[in-house]
């Protein structure tokens, strides 16, 4: 297990959950006593969402451990609200990275505004890459941590990659930009081929939304079964999770430096 494994070690498929017609379900379930086996691995991709690898490894070097550690822990949101937001962002990019293969070329939680509030745009964009590395699918999705289960999170959820099509997902341009800025000019050129063509023509997309909650119903995503506004391609995952704030805290409290 590595930290770019752990999610196979965590999470499986939860064969007792419904089927749906106008989506697919991917009903996810915590392994038995896998917890502790991956928290830290866990916590590590949280903070590699948080911080780029080498201004870690540039504050190790000028601060020492003890003092770079406190630095960085001064920096991670305190609000449990931003907590789970950006702990159900992780959790669902990681999945979808080291499940699905996808390309995730900037952690946009690293690009926040403040430590507390919540980002603008899509909650994830990743793309699907061809054998020339061109971009021959994107993938954009809302990820939703809250503790209690309620059917307007949901779709709200929907709303939010309904709005995303008009006329395209709105975080792409900041993709590029940051992209052209780190110096991926050749990635950053492609996702404005993207953008360009996603406002022109049908692009290849897929749809995701992945909700985690202390408590679900069995009959998860039954208010989109329900709802005229499906989009196409749309993928669901449900996560439940006991003792999530707790959980939470302790992998924000706990986060390591250790690479």
């Amino acid at each position: 297990m590595t930290r770019g494994t752990y999610d196979i070690h965590w999470l499986a498929e939860d064969h007792t959950k419904p089927s749906y017609n106008r989506l697919k379900h991917h009903p996810l379930k915590e392994k038995e006593g896998s917890r502790d086996r991956i928290r830290d691995f866990l916590s590590q991709a949280i903070f590699d969402h948080h911080f780029h690898r080498q201004r870690v490894a540039d504050r190790l070097e000028a601060l020492g451990h003890e003092e770079a550690a406190r630095f960085f822990a001064s920096e991670l949101p305190r609000d449990n609200k931003t907590r789970k937001g950006n702990f159900g962002e992780v959790v669902a990019s990681e999945n979808l990275i080291q499940r699905q293969g996808y390309l995730m070329p900037v952690f946009k939680i690293r690009f926040r505004d403040s430590h507390d509030l919540p980002m603008r745009g899509e909650d994830i964009v990743a793309f699907e890459i061809d054998a020339e590395n061109r971009i021959k699918r994107i993938i954009i999705g809302e990820a939703k941590a809250i503790l209690k289960y309620s059917k307007s999170t949901v779709t709200k959820a929907l709303e939010r990659l309904n709005k995303a099509y008009h006329p395209r997902p709105m975080t792409l341009s900041m993709l590029a930009e940051i992209l052209y800025e780190t110096g991926n000019e050749i990635l950053g050129r492609d996702v404005d081929r993207v953008s360009y063509e996603l406002m022109s023509r049908n692009f290849p997309r897929d749809n995701w939304i992945f909700l985690i909650n202390q408590k679900q119903p069995y009959d998860v995503f039954g208010c989109i079964e329900d709802n005229e506004d499906v989009i196409p391609n749309l993928h669901c995952a449900s996560l439940k999770l006991k003792d999530m704030t707790e959980f939470v805290n302790d992998l924000f409290d706990n986060t390591s430096l250790s690479r």
